[in-house]
């Protein structure tokens, strides 16, 4: 039997052998640029001037080829992480892909482990000052279980987070910061808030 046809035959099995990475593509590079800075301003009122910031050029890539990779936004507060995850991401996604990506905030894990690692994609906003998961097991990182299902299927991931590298790890594990590192192009924020 060759390989095509043993993967038809699970398929009329109902197994599914195949991991396929979502691809995203919004355009050029001058289009997405544009595109990008329209979109962050209409999705955030308090901005009075764009300021455009060395990270967002990353995120402007990641738009020209995602490479079948999610994005994971880390670093330093109030550079405009949580905006692009929770308002950019989302209007992108649906306008020119069609696509309902869902932000959650990471404060809602513990209670939603299961419809979180459901989703087609995972989108989570200021990951690290969610509560450890409590059931009748003991405790548990939600977080390791949604990212556990997203790996096994390639599902897109989307995350913001303050902590660091080293912060990550220890939380998390190593197993878990390697599948956000197979899963996501990561953008590091630093600088000063833009808040101030």
């Amino acid at each position: 039997m060759e390989i095509h046809q043993a993967i038809e035959a699970l398929h009329k099995q109902k197994v599914d052998p195949l991991r396929r990475g979502y691809k995203f593509w919004w355009g050029n590079h001058d289009q997405n640029r544009t595109m990008f800075r329209k979109t962050f301003m209409a999705v955030d009122s308090s901005v009075k001037a764009y300021q455009h910031l060395p990270e967002y050029e990353e995120i402007i890539d990641w738009m020209s080829d995602s490479k079948g990779k999610g994005l994971f936004l880390m670093g330093a507060c109030g550079r405009g992480k949580s905006t692009i995850l929770t308002g950019v991401l989302p209007v992108l996604m649906f306008q020119h892909l069609g696509l309902v990506l869902r932000p959650t905030h990471a404060d809602d894990i513990p209670n939603n482990v299961n419809q979180l690692a459901r989703y087609w994609s995972v989108c989570i906003d200021e990951l690290g000052v969610e509560s450890m998961v409590n059931d009748y097991a003991g405790n548990y990182e939600g977080f390791n279980r949604i990212i556990n299902a997203a790996e096994s299927k390639l599902r897109p991931v989307f995350i913001s987070t303050n902590l660091n590298e080293e912060q990550l790890l220890d939380r998390y594990g190593e197993r878990t910061f390697d599948r956000i590192i197979r899963l996501c192009r990561v953008v590091k924020f630093k600088g000063d808030s833009l808040r101030c």
